[in-house]
C-alpha cells in the first residue's frame, strides 16, 4: 500500500518535535550517540516529523521510528545507513554524516516504515529490570510471608517472568555480589548502592505461579516477532543483544503463561484464582505511560476493589515521582480502603544502576 505524504504537517508537530528532543537529552544522549543525533535530526525535520506522526497512540514516537529503521536495516544491512549502526559494521562511520543518509533512507522506505508504525508496538524486554525486579520480589515474600503469584501488566514475550532463571552480579561497595542461578546462560549485570540503613534481598523467593497480560503478547517462536524485539534494542547495546538471545533459548525451551488482552479486563480473573495461600503480585515497568487516564482510573479502582478481600501488592517503576533519567521503584500494598506505599528505590531506565532504599521487613 502507498502512504501520501499530507501537504501539510499534523497540528500538534511542535510537540513531536518536543518527544524527539527530549528522548534525546533524556534517554538517549549518555548510551547511545547515534539515536541521540538521529532524534535530534528528526526533531529540525519537517518530512520526518510528519513520518513519526503515524505511530499509534500512546507509543512514543522515537522508540518507534528508530526501531522501524532499525529493523529494516537488519534486515537488509547493506543500506548505506547500516554504516553509521555500531552493531552493522565493524567500524562505523562518523556520526556528522548520519543526518542526510538517515532522511534519505527513511524518505525511500516512506511506506514500510509507516506500516511499521502502524502495526507495531514498543514492547521492550528490557532484561537488566530484573535486576530490581528480583530485590522487590524478595522484599514483597517476606513481607507477606506467602509464595508469590506474579501478574505481569504489559510482558510482551514474558521474559522478566522468568527472573528467577537469570544469573546476577551486583557491583555493590567494591565487592560483587552473586544471585539467582549461577549457571544460567543469561547474566545481568548492575550497579548498586544501598542507603545506610537499607538492606538488599537477594534470596530467590518461591513463585507458586507466574503469567502475563499483553495486549499482543510477543511469541518468541516466530522469528519475526524476535527480529521486531532485537531492532528495539538501541545499535550501541551489544550485550543487551546477546543477553536477548540467551533468554530466548530459555523461554523456548519453558514459555511463560501469556494471555492477550486488556489489563483491566484480564486482572479480576487472574486475582480471583490464586489460592488464599499465595499472595498476588502485580508488576509493570514503563508500561503506566502507554495507559489513557481513563484506563488508569479504572485500573485503581480495580486493586480498590479486589484489596476487600485480601492484600494485593503492587511494584512499578512507572507509579510517579522521580525523572526521566531516574526513576522510582514503588511497592504499594491495597488491604481493605488503605494503600501502603514503600519506595524500594530508584533506578535508572535501563536499571545499569540501581540505589535500594529500603530496609528488611519486620
Amino acid at each position: 500500500m502507498h502512504y501520501d505524504r499530507p501537504n501539510q504537517p499534523p497540528a500538534d508537530l511542535a510537540q513531536l518535535a518536543s518527544r524527539f528532543r527530549i528522548f534525546a537529552g533524556t534517554e538517549a544522549e549518555e548510551t547511545s550517540p547515534l539515536y541521540h543525533q538521529l532524534a535530534l535530526t528528526v526533531a529540525e525535520d519537517l518530512d520526518l516529523l510528519t513520518l513519526a506522526a503515524h505511530v499509534q497512540p500512546g507509543q512514543p514516537p522515537a522508540n518507534m521510528l528508530l526501531g522501524a529503521v532499525h529493523y529494516l536495516l537488519l534486515k537488509n544491512p547493506a543500506q548505506e545507513l547500516a554504516r553509521f549502526f555500531p552493531d552493522l559494521t565493524p567500524a562505523p562511520c562518523a556520526l556528522d554524516a548520519a543526518p542526510g543518509v538517515f532522511r534519505a533512507f527513511c524518505l525511500a522506505h516512506w511506506d514500510a516504515i509507516v506500516d511499521l508504525l502502524r502495526t507495531r508496538l514498543v514492547q521492550t524486554n528490557e532484561l537488566r529490570r530484573c535486576a530490581y525486579l528480583l530485590p522487590a520480589f524478595s522484599h514483597i515474600a517476606g513481607q507477606a510471608r506467602q509464595p508469590l503469584a506474579l501478574i505481569e501488566v504489559g510482558a510482551s514475550a514474558g521474559l522478566n517472568l522468568l527472573f528467577d532463571r537469570y544469573a546476577y552480579r551486583y557491583a555493590l561497595s567494591e565487592a560483587v555480589i552473586g544471585a539467582g542461578a549461577p549457571t544460567s546462560s543469561v547474566e545481568i549485570d548492575a550497579a548498586c548502592r544501598a542507603i545506610p540503613g537499607a538492606a538488599l534481598p537477594l534470596s530467590v523467593p518461591v513463585i507458586a505461579r507466574r503469567v502475563g497480560i499483553d495486549l499482543n503478547p510477543v511469541d518468541l517462536a516466530d522469528d519475526d516477532a524476535y527480529a521486531w524485539l532485537r531492532a528495539l534494542i538501541w545499535p550501541e547495546h551489544h550485550d543487551r543483544v546477546q543477553r536477548l538471545a540467551a533468554a530466548r533459548a530459555l523461554w523456548l525451551a519453558a514459555p511463560p503463561m501469556l494471555v492477550q488482552g486488556d489489563a483491566v479486563e484480564a486482572l479480576p480473573a487472574l486475582l480471583d484464582a490464586v489460592p488464599e495461600d499465595v499472595a498476588p503480585v502485580v508488576f509493570h515497568t514503563h508500561v503506566l505511560n502507554q495507559f489513557t487516564p481513563v484506563a488508569a482510573e479504572a485500573l485503581e479502582a480495580l486493586f480498590r476493589g479486589h484489596a476487600a478481600h485480601r492484600p494485593i501488592y503492587r511494584f512499578g517503576n512507572d507509579l510517579g515521582g522521580g525523572t526521566p533519567k531516574q526513576y522510582v521503584l514503588r511497592l504499594r500494598v491495597h488491604a481493605g480502603d488503605a494503600v501502603q506505599e514503600t519506595i524500594l528505590g530508584q533506578a535508572d531506565g535501563h536499571a545499569r544502576q540501581i540505589e535500594w532504599r529500603a530496609s528488611l521487613p519486620a
